[in-house]
């Protein structure tokens, strides 16, 4: 047997540990602080109601988290077998073993990253059960509690999805808020103003077509001074503008055409998004944009990068727009302590 000479034993000793023995690198930074967390709910392997789109709903959060990561954090909530299927696409860490009542997030969380805020939650996507509303929001009311996030609670009904803001002084919502609430325009300015902390507030007209009554399926703010609105017909257009008009005379308002068409909605009862280029999640540095895999998408991408100040990162929302929503609606936000407890626990699964 031939012996190593003892300098080239000793090198040998001396080699770093094989990379396969460190961790690799978390897949969240929540030491950043100009990225948001976005947090998704993935559909129970029990839950009736989504089973025959289960698949489908998977399908968009596997591709959106994608999106998401390296850009701004992501978290997944879902059950134990769920998150055995979504570890086969995503990183173990951003996964959350605690499942959620429903997919959308943005419904039934608070609203406002920044200084969060927790309205209750509308029957309207309940069939009017305000009971069963109660209980999808008990569910993640009951993780929050758990895992101490901090928000502020107001007990007026608005959703999530109602509540388009700039991150600073000024928010949207629709109608809705007035008669889900027995409100005339002065008192629901009031309390939206002390509720959100915004100074200036738009009270839309709510789109007929929409059972909802949700303003993120209108409006969004892509710039510190614009808003991107869809574009209706008239006389439904020119009193959302005016509207806009009044509360924000110094934004600029950049409307956007949907395509027309689009595939059948799953639930006739919540239409389709299909063509909503304003469902869209807006954090410091990046505007997640749904596109239905038309022409119509290059336009509407393309007016955006023009308008906006962040960088425009388009999502394939074709898979889940037939449901109802699309991007946002499938988004909640979370900034701060909140987003680090949220990340932690995902690491901790």
């Amino acid at each position: 047997m031939r012996l190593l000479p003892h300098a080239l034993l000793a090198g040998l000793l001396a080699l770093p540990v094989a990379d396969a023995a460190e961790p690799p690198p978390p897949s969240n930074d929540e030491r950043d602080p100009g990225r948001a967390l976005i947090v998704l709910a993935a559909p129970g392997t029990d839950d009736a109601y989504y089973r025959a789109r289960r698949r489908d709903v998977l399908d968009f959060q596997i591709a959106y988290a994608k999106r998401i990561l390296g850009r701004d954090n992501v978290v997944v909530f879902c059950d134990r077998p769920t998150g055995a299927e979504l570890a086969q696409e995503l990183p173990e860490d951003v996964l959350l073993v605690g499942p959620m009542r429903d997919v959308w997030m943005r419904d039934f969380t608070p609203v406002l990253p920044a200084r969060p805020v927790l309205f209750r939650y509308s029957a309207a996507a309940q069939a009017g059960q305000q009971l069963e509303a109660d209980w999808v929001q008990a569910g993640f009311t009951r993780y929050a509690k758990s895992t101490g996030l901090e928000f502020r609670r107001s007990p007026y009904v608005l959703d999530g999805g109602n509540v388009v803001d700039d991150g600073h002084s000024r928010a949207i919502v629709t109608d809705r808020f007035l008669a889900d609430n027995g409100l005339d325009k002065p008192q629901a300015v009031d309390i939206l103003r002390e509720a959100l902390g915004a100074e200036q507030i738009a009270i839309l007209p709510a789109d007929p077509e929409d059972r909802l009554g949700h303003a993120d399926g209108m409006a969004a703010f892509i710039a510190k001074n614009a808003i991107a609105v869809t574009r209706h017909d008239e006389p439904f257009r020119t009193a959302v503008l005016d509207e806009l008009r009044a509360a924000f005379p110094d934004v600029e308002i950049v409307e956007i055409e949907s395509p027309a068409g689009g595939p059948p909605a799953a639930d006739a009862a919540f239409g389709s998004a299909h063509g909503l280029y304003v469902n869209a999640v807006a954090t410091a540095r990046h505007i997640y944009v749904p596109t239905f895999g038309v022409p119509e998408d290059a336009a509407a991408l393309e007016l955006l990068r023009a308008r906006s100040d962040r960088e425009i990162v388009p999502v394939d929302a074709r898979k889940v727009a037939a449901l109802g929503g699309s991007v946002r609606c499938l988004s909640g936000q979370f900034n701060g302590e909140n987003a680090r407890k949220l990340i932690e626990a995902a690491r901790a699964r």
